[in-house]
């Protein structure tokens, strides 16, 4: 069968007309290219050249600023947990110089304070921003926000919004105010702080608009803004962060999202000091001249380090109110002193459990009877003892227990100064503890420092003042405590110290500190047991010139002292009492002194005998 075809209905093109078919198709593939390209071109023409002025100008007056953002300061606490320092939410108005700047100084100036006394007005309260304020910011701190009103209450800020939003240049924000709960708590110990100098700061280049830390000025909040020694744990300052802004060419901030890399927190400081020993001893010392310090013997930590007059740091927040501040540096009871470490006094006869070990260390029999008539002749001087009668025969251990002047200065005839002197300077005089907060080191008794200030050479009569305290030497509260201490501990002290610990902010804890010693009194056990005995009979015994700080339930050692100075017709007593006492397998030290008082039996003994009575026996 043969096979069916199936018939084709395709053209079979010339050779000339499949040309004439190809050049059509290029034709069209290069008009179509033709036509993109076009569009192409008259894009860029439009971008490149019509808009290109446009965009350049976009790009020549914006730029990215880079803001400091300083980290959230930590909290100060007493050691049982009672916040001292702190930080409160509060609500600030801003105005930023650079968006708010004119074409001289002095009309950016004046815009600022019109724009000051609007928003001032609608918010109810006194303008206090003034011209000279104003040019001394953009002076010193040209780059950074001037506050303009502080702690504004939500109506306030609602009032102040309402005006500011067409305002460049002012705006509210959320801020930490460093706040002071307790008043006039230790308010000298904690100190206050203040904005850190922004020529100071070593990352000032990396900012564009640079926030400072907020730093401590002086006590606590000085001290531990770093822990000192402690390269690894952080103390009360954070680590800064930044925001990244972008600005138009005037400083109006276009975009306040472009970056940000967050501040980390500082850490929580805990003091050694016991809330209820600070109190006690801050209500005990009262309104006179004075202070108060209570040690832990062996470990060093200071559980309470009054002084007097003192004031109320609360004030010192959100700022120093000048007018304040100034009546406290006219005030003659300088009560920013802080008195129990920068207080520097003549010790009296609280020197004497010194002087008589020195006095042992060079061969003094302590069963020795000395005769005393009430005063003591040194050449042609006379020096009267504390009895006007005398106290007739004593020894070593009575002679402390009478505070008698006469003992001591004919005990030490043979001695040198340097004797003595090498004792006070074991025990800490003249030289700094090393607590963590500003202290001074005291004067330890020398040939040289007599002949330095020019007051001739040293004689027998110089040694004999020194023997009871007086002359050349002088002591801080807290190195008295000190050595109160040491006769606790049988002759080592430990360097006193606040720190207790630190905890990060989630209340981890990341250092807690260790006792250190200091030092160590010269001599040996029965020596020091001698003057233990002496110091037991001042307070223990009926006619001991420290009995009143007898207390029952408690077994308290003490040593009185009284130092008078100034003009013969006008002479001011700086009265003193050293005691220690133990308790529940712990030993307390304290010292307290009063810069104008009577004596330190009756001034100072029985407010320690009340302290440790009411602090340890927690009566009333």
């Amino acid at each position: 069968m043969a096979k069916m075809r199936k018939k084709s209905n395709e053209k079979i093109l010339s050779p000339g007309e499949a040309k004439l078919n190809n050049n059509l198709r290029i034709l069209f593939i290069a008009g179509v290219m033709a036509v993109l390209f076009g569009a192409i071109i008259a894009r860029l023409y439009k971008e490149q050249i019509l808009s290109g002025e446009e965009r350049q100008q976009k790009i020549t007056t914006q730029s990215v600023k880079r803001i400091r953002l300083p980290g959230r300061r930590g909290n100060i606490y007493t050691s049982d947990g009672i916040m001292i320092a702190g930080n409160t939410g509060t609500r600030q108005l801003l105005f930023f110089p650079e968006e708010m700047r004119k074409r001289k100084r002095k009309e950016t100036i004046e815009h600022m304070l019109k724009t000051a006394d609007e928003l001032f007005k609608a918010v109810g309260r006194e303008n206090r921003l003034t011209y000279r304020k104003i040019s001394r910011h953009l002076y010193f701190q040209p780059v950074m926000p001037i506050v303009v009103m502080d702690d504004l209450t939500p109506l306030e800020a609602a009032r102040a919004m309402e005006l500011a939003t067409n305002m460049p240049g002012v705006e509210l924000v959320g801020a930490d105010v460093r706040s002071y709960p307790l008043g006039n708590f230790a308010s000298q110990l904690i100190g206050y702080t203040g904005n850190a100098p922004v020529s100071d700061s070593a990352d000032r280049r990396e900012f564009n608009l640079y926030v400072p830390d907020v730093v401590g000025k002086n006590g606590a909040e000085k001290a531990f803004d770093a822990l000192p020694g402690n390269n690894e744990v952080r103390g009360l300052l954070g680590e800064p962060g930044y925001a990244l802004v972008r600005v138009n060419n005037t400083g109006h901030a276009v975009d306040r999202h472009i970056g940000r890399y967050e501040p980390q927190h500082g850490n929580q400081v805990f003091l050694t000091i016991d809330s209820r020993a600070q109190k006690l001893a801050g209500k005990l010392l009262g309104n006179r001249r004075g202070a108060f310090v209570v040690l832990e013997c062996e470990t060093g930590a200071i559980l309470a380090a009054a002084s007097s007059p003192s004031f109320d740091l609360s004030r010192f927040s959100p700022e120093i109110p000048e007018d304040f501040y100034a009546s406290l540096l006219r005030d003659p009871g300088r009560p920013l002193l802080n008195r129990a470490t920068l207080g520097v006094y003549t010790p009296g006869s609280i020197m004497k459990v010194l002087v008589a070990l020195a006095m042992l260390n060079k061969g003094h029999d302590s069963s020795t009877l000395i005769d005393c008539p009430g005063f003591a002749k040194i050449g042609n001087a006379t020096i009267r003892c504390a009895s006007r009668y005398g106290h007739g025969e004593l020894d070593l251990e009575n002679a402390i227990k009478h505070s008698c002047n006469t003992y001591m200065i004919k005990g030490t005839a043979n001695l040198k100064v340097e004797d003595i002197a090498a004792v006070m300077k074991s025990a800490g005089i003249g030289s700094k503890t090393g607590v963590e907060i500003e202290e001074r080191s005291g004067l330890l008794p020398s040939r040289a420092a007599k002949e330095i200030r020019r007051q001739g050479r040293w004689t027998a009569f110089d040694t004999a003042l020194i023997s009871i305290g007086q002359g050349m030497v002088m002591v801080t509260p807290l190195q008295a405590a000190n050595i109160a201490a040491a006769f606790a501990n049988g002759g080592v002290w430990y360097k006193p110290h606040l720190l207790d610990r630190v905890t990060d902010h989630l209340g981890r804890r990341l250092y807690k500190a260790k006792a250190v010693e200091g030092g160590r009194l010269p001599g040996s056990s029965a020596a020091m047991e001698t003057i233990r005995r002496g110091m037991f009979k001042v307070v223990n015994e009926p006619d001991g010139s420290g009995r009143r700080a007898a207390r029952r339930g408690l077994k308290i050692w003490g040593k009185t002292g009284s130092a008078e100075s100034g003009p013969r017709d006008n002479r001011i007593v700086t009265t003193w009492f050293i005691a220690f006492t133990e308790y529940k397998n712990k030993k307390y030290a304290s010292a307290l002194v009063y810069e104008e008082g009577r004596s330190g039996g009756s001034d100072c003994a029985p407010l320690t005998g009340a302290f440790f009575e009411r602090y340890l026996l927690r009566k009333k």
